[in-house]
Parts: structure tokens; sequence; C-alpha cells
């Protein structure tokens, strides 16, 4: 059977809510700091898993599961028979997945929240200098807003002004 874990970040939420007064979508230079940190975790867990021919361990996989005020990593792994490996000399019934998950969201997920806070700072000083110049953010180019050069190019290109 497949293996599929749900992790919500929800300090990660907590602190878009914190800084922006309410939730709002996370910019994709957020989501590159996420995403850098469950690269690792999957580092982590492939470096653990036992390899027999390898298929198991490198189909570990993650997905960002993001809307507003909910962000979250997926991670999992489809085959089949993960929810059954286990060290050699263990048993099935205590699968390994179950401790290199945590073990591996856990070993990372502090430098993340600082990375990601760093991020959504920089975003949240960004909305505020709009916002003192009269400007409006638009939701969806929140990531634009630290760079108007490049919002102005792909506004053009879309239609956008």
């Amino acid at each position: 059977m497949a293996v599929r874990v749900d992790i919500r970040l929800r300090s990660i939420e907590d602190y878009i809510k914190k800084t922006n007064r309410r939730a709002r979508i996370t910019t994709p230079r957020e989501e590159m700091a996420i995403e850098l940190y469950a690269d690792r975790m999957i580092d982590h867990i492939k470096q653990g898993w036992p390899v027999d021919t390898g298929t198991s361990r490198d189909r570990w996989q993650y997905e960002l599961k993001i809307s507003t005020g909910d962000i979250r990593i997926v991670i999992e792994n489809p085959m089949y028979y993960a929810e059954y490996v286990h060290r050699k000399g263990g048993s099935p019934e205590d699968p390994l997945w179950q401790r290199l998950v945590p073990e591996a969201f856990n070993m990372h997920k502090d430098q993340m929240l600082i990375a990601v806070r760093a991020e959504i700072d920089k975003t949240q000083r960004a909305i505020e200098r709009k916002k003192r110049q009269g400007e409006r953010p638009r939701a969806g180019l929140l990531d634009l807003i630290r760079n108007p050069n490049l919002a102005d190019v792909i506004g053009g290109l879309f239609g956008v002004q």
C-alpha cells in the first residue's frame, strides 16, 4: 500500500495572518523557501530507506498544497509495498516510514520556519510600501511587488495593468 503523509504548516499560516492581519496566498518566493526544505526532507527519507532494487526509495516525493490560509506539504511514496518496508530483522508492524517522515520534518522545520518567515517579512514590507504609495497589491502577483520591472513585463504580456 502507498504511503501518504499530509503535513499542515500552521506556524507559517499563523505568521502570515499575524504580519498581514489576515490570511493571504503565499508568493512563489515563499513557496520556494518551503520547497527547499521539503527537498531536504525527501533526501533525509531516501538516505534512511533500505535499498534492494532502489525502486521504492526513488519514488519518495512531495507536493505543496497551498490555498489562502492553508499550507501543506504532502509527502508520499506511491509504491504499493512502501507502507510495509522495515529494517532488516524488523517487522512490517513497525514500518520505517512512520519514523523517517516525522524525523525528517522535525530535523528541518525550525530552519524552514526561519527561511519562510524571512520571505514573508520581505513580502509584507513590499505590500506596506505599495500601500504607502497608494497602490493596492493584486492577489497572485505578490511576489512581483518586490520586482516592479518584472511585474511590468508580465503584466504587459497578459494584459494586466
